[in-house]
């Protein structure tokens, strides 16, 4: 009932207070292709354009004790055990990599497993993570290092995580930790991942830990969680002014379920400001959800993309709790529920093209167990980012979420988003024909 409450107040102050919100619609309807008549085979990438794949670190190293691992136990979640074991077998999982052609890795560094206590810092693991990132570097990959995806260690969840500002010196200071000993091999950064969906998630739909249901607090870990990237990227920047740093945005495109409905409209307004407009108004103008945030003007080198889908925005947008996704009769259902919306692609790199920095696709693929939507998913947004490409716009890779099989967060192992199928039990990968799809594709540009 909260939310219902919560939602309907937000969507009158969009009514009568639209001048306030800084991002607009620009297209109506939403632009839909018709894909019969369009040869997705037919696409060029420049010279020098990046082709990789990413992971998490909680999602495939496997036997962790962090934030998330006491959240599946207190929510009686799937329990993310040894994941795909990749800490144990990250030398066959890079030669994978290589198979598929691989020129670009993003994955991400768990802090747990580097500060399992506060202070107590284990060097071996790091020095586990720098040899992966020489084993990248020998195969002619380059590294794409996130530092915060999702996860970190439960003693810092306890202090309150991001919900307090004063926590951010200790997030810092991990920080600067790792860079000071990768950074000279690393040159591309990720300071955090999906700001939006992790406070959304974990403080709002209460899906993701610490399993809160807080407009308030939602709104200040988003605020937090800008400042943190902020603080994070002047730090870096200032011991290595040569590296690329920046953040990894989830761009939802929300769309108004009915065309003609006067409540869809100003709602669907609405959810996108405050899911993707805020925090774009925040990178270039230092003003986020009202409030000043003067460091994180124009605190990017560059802009990860992480792109799924559209929502479909109504008054029932209050069953997103449930993942349960309305969808065009031309559209496509995903296994997630989300529909497939390969337009929104375009409109999502224009949406952050107005940041003047490069793009680089850091996230974008499909659950689908069978293998029977995935090579038509992958050709479409290739199709789409080769059209943007090739009208001007700056985006520098394509990484596909994901290489292989792994720990989805709230919905376990049951969504299944890998290039390379993994048998849970004996820890097998193998190729899926899709993987054989995008190696072609790596192979012909």
């Amino acid at each position: 009932m909260w939310i219902t409450l919560f939602l309907a107040a937000l969507a009158a102050f969009a009514v009568f207070k639209v001048s306030l919100i800084s991002y607009r619609r620009r297209r109506y309807p939403e632009p839909h292709y018709d894909w019969s008549q369009i040869n997705t085979d037919e696409v060029s990438f420049p010279q020098g354009f990046h082709w990789g794949t990413a992971t998490a670190a909680h999602q495939v190293e496997g036997s962790l004790s962090n934030n998330w691992t006491i959240h599946e136990v207190a929510k009686g979640l799937e329990q993310s055990g040894a994941a795909c074991d990749h800490w144990n077998r990250w030398k066959g999982d890079f030669q994978l990599l290589s198979d598929l052609g691989i020129t670009s890795y993003r994955c991400s560094i768990e802090w747990s497993r580097l500060e399992p206590e506060p202070g107590r810092w284990d060097d071996a693991a790091l020095q586990t993570y720098s040899a992966m990132i020489d084993e990248l570097l020998a195969r002619n990959i380059r590294p794409i290092i996130t530092l915060h995806h999702f996860s970190h260690p439960q003693w810092w969840e306890a202090r309150g995580g991001f919900t307090k500002k004063e926590n951010i010196a200790t997030f810092l200071s991990y920080c600067e930790r790792v860079f000071d000993a990768l950074s000279d091999r690393v040159d591309t950064w990720v300071t955090i991942n999906e700001p939006t969906v992790f406070s959304t998630m974990g403080y709002g739909l209460g899906m993701f830990p610490p399993g809160r249901r807080s407009p308030r607090l939602t709104l200040r870990v988003m605020r937090h969680l800008m400042l943190a990237h902020a603080k994070v990227y002047h730090s870096l920047k200032a011991k290595r002014p040569e590296v690329q740093i920046g953040m990894a945005k989830n761009v939802t495109l929300f769309d108004p379920r009915n065309r003609w409905s006067p409540i869809d409209w100003p709602l669907s307004r609405l959810l996108e400001w405050l899911w993707n407009g805020a925090w774009r108004n925040g990178i270039m103008k230092g003003r986020m959800l009202f409030a000043k945030i003067p460091e994180a003007k124009n605190s990017l080198d560059f802009i990860g993309l992480n792109y799924y889908t559209h929502v479909l925005t109504g008054l029932s947008i209050v069953s997103l709790r449930n993942l349960n996704f309305p969808k065009r009769d031309q559209e496509v259902a995903t296994e997630f529920g989300y529909p497939m919306y390969a337009e929104g692609f375009r409109r999502a790199i224009e949406f952050l093209a107005p940041l003047d920095v490069p793009i680089e696709i850091t996230e974008n693929g499909v659950a689908d167990a069978s293998d029977a939507l995935r090579p038509e998913h992958l050709k479409r947004h290739l199709w789409v980012l080769s059209q943007a490409i090739k009208d001007g716009y700056n985006v520098r890779s394509y990484h596909h979420w994901s290489l292989m099989d792994n720990f989805e967060w709230a919905e376990g192992y049951s969504m299944r988003f890998g290039l390379y199928h993994v048998d849970f039990e004996t820890q097998e990968r193998t190729l899926r024909a899709s993987g054989e799809v995008y190696k072609e594709i790596i192979s012909s540009n």
